[in-house]
């Protein structure tokens, strides 16, 4: 039987994908590079899901596990041919039980609160919560913009269950060791194991909300008001800024809200006790107008504020139809520094870089537009990014907070890690998959590129 004969009778013909439909999953949130996989199967079940992978690891197939597709980094993104898993059909909820749920991978992130009792929240939530997979989530370890008070994905994940590139599978759904074995997985990008199941931690909904508009004539101010107010002692339950060209991208588009006009803008939010959050609105105003900066009245809006702030990355289509989302980190207290290194940037280059972003946890997204019809723009965003990433580092900061590494930021791995360092994940790697089936290409630089490709020699290799 051959291997299309074996797949086909494990999901059925309609669940494959071949020809010219295989290019729909050529490409992920990070557009810059499109590749083409072999073959894409959608197993409709975890029994299926595991047929089809332990299949074409017995057949020596490379894989890439892809939920949504909506990584930012080109995590899903085929480079030499590989099949395709999707688990998007693993959509179901299992079982809700206390502040906890089961899930499969491919549930939208949305709809674990949507299902949860109304008392409950899962607090995770990127951009993309409304269509990203729990099992994306998990694998690029998602953040969102509650993320300053409840933490990433990983403060979410109870436990999990995995398919190994040797095949096994491992409930550690509950597991009751000293040491947690599902850490390992979380943020590893499926190049450890493919996830099918996830235990996810659900938070009380809080007594109260509140959020603070405030306006800024300079992102250097905007960006000390951000330290000054962790300074005294306040953590928010969201604080993200956007500048005024991200503004002006939004008020162009669909999300368009009225948001005012400034240098900088931070959407700030509370939530706890009810006297709690009076007081932490109370010194973060005091702390604003100290700061140079205006509490502006929402006027009724606040939901069209935040709503605007989450369709922001797609409002960008307003701009450019195509564009790179960075996401370096710095320490807070370098966000004044590094928001004017990439003004100066955007000026020097003669490139319009739009910034929204984490504030609360120094997780910059400067958002570079190129025109995909023309090389040298894209070339020209990459180079520009890259010299961001350089600096973001430099600064004390990571290549990346929460999209992965992918394809995108392989050299600003090695640039960040030293080389001990390197060869200690690659250990690991080797030790799980010794024989680099399970999303190829992906964390570490490559010896030498698959093909002649001017995109990813630009990405990959050192000029």
């Amino acid at each position: 039987m051959s291997l299309a004969d074996e797949l086909e009778s494990i999901v059925g013909k309609k669940w494959i994908v071949r020809g010219e439909e295989v290019s729909l999953f050529g490409v992920d949130g990070f557009t810059a590079f499109r590749g083409e996989p072999s073959a894409v199967v959608l197993p409709g079940n975890e029994d299926e899901a595991v047929a089809v992978i332990k299949t074409l690891i017995k057949n020596k197939k490379k894989i890439i596990i892809r939920g949504s597709g909506t990584s930012l980094s080109g995590g899903s993104t085929p480079v030499d041919g590989e099949i395709v898993v999707s688990l998007s059909r693993l959509n179901k909820i299992e079982e809700y039980h206390g502040n906890e749920v089961i899930v499969g991978p491919g549930i939208a992130n949305i709809m674990v609160s949507k299902n949860a009792p109304s008392y409950l929240f899962y607090a995770p939530d990127p951009a993309s919560y409304s269509v990203s997979s729990i099992g994306g989530n998990i694998s690029h370890d998602s953040g969102g913009i509650h993320v300053v008070k409840y933490g990433p994905t990983f403060n979410s994940v109870l436990g999990l269950k995995v398919i190994l590139p040797n095949g096994e599978v491992e409930d550690l759904l509950f597991h009751e060791t000293a040491m947690n074995p599902v850490s390992i997985f979380i943020g590893a990008e499926g190049t450890l194991g493919g996830i099918l199941k996830a235990r996810l931690k659900l938070f009380p909904k809080p007594e109260s909300r509140v959020s603070l508009v405030a306006t800024f004539d300079s992102l250097r101010n905007a960006g000390k008001a951000v330290v000054e107010i962790f300074k005294r002692g306040v953590v928010p339950s969201a604080l993200e800024m956007m500048d005024r060209n991200i503004i002006f991208a939004i008020e162009k588009s669909r999300y368009k809200a009225g948001l005012p006009d400034s240098e900088g803008l931070l959407l700030i939010e509370f939530d706890g006790e009810k006297k709690q959050v009076e007081m932490e609105a109370k010194v973060t105003m005091d702390t604003i107008a100290a700061s140079s900066g205006k509490i502006v009245d929402p006027r009724g809006k606040i939901n069209q504020f935040w709503n605007a702030r989450k369709g922001a990355f797609p409002s960008m289509g307003s701009i450019s139809p195509s564009y790179i989302t960075l996401d370096c980190t710095v320490p807070r207290s370098m966000l004044p520094d590094a928001l004017e290194s990439i003004q100066k940037i955007s000026k020097e280059r003669n490139i319009f870089i739009a910034n929204v972003f984490h504030a609360g946890d120094g997780n910059l997204h400067p958002l570079i537009p190129y025109n995909p019809q023309d090389k040298e723009s894209l070339i020209k965003a990459l180079k520009v990014g890259e010299e961001i990433s350089k600096i973001a580092i430099s600064m004390g900061g990571v290549p990346s907070g929460e999209h992965g590494i992918g394809i995108e930021k392989l050299k600003m791995e090695e640039y960040y890690y030293n080389k001990e360092e390197i060869n200690v994940m690659k250990r690991i790697k080797e030790t799980f998959d010794p024989e680099n089936l399970f999303n190829p290409w992906k964390m570490f630089l490559p010896n030498k590129l698959p093909r002649e490709d001017q995109v990813l020699k630009v990405m990959w290799e050192w000029e």
